[in-house]
């Protein structure tokens, strides 16, 4: 019948996330004050997942002669 979605299993670790604030109350947001970012961002695992899927999109690509990240649609001359 329905088909199962196959889940990476370093999104797991998400599933023991304390109670966190986005924004925290009378504030703005801000990523800065993000405190579910904060918590994602001590999380490899989580971090990895994301880069694997930028790399996976073709949005990021690696240059061997540099050894260098980069967009793929980076233009030097605009900085």
């Amino acid at each position: 019948m329905g088909r199962k979605i196959p889940r990476d299993a370093r999104l797991a670790v998400a599933k023991d996330m304390p109670p966190l604030y986005r924004t925290h109350p009378g504030q703005e947001y801000s990523y800065k004050t993000d405190d579910v970012i904060k918590w994602i961002s001590k999380r490899p695992g989580l971090l990895m997942y994301v880069f694997d899927k930028l790399v996976a999109a073709g949005y990021i690509a690696y240059d061997k002669p540099t050894g260098l990240w980069m967009g793929v649609d980076y233009d030097a001359e605009d900085d």
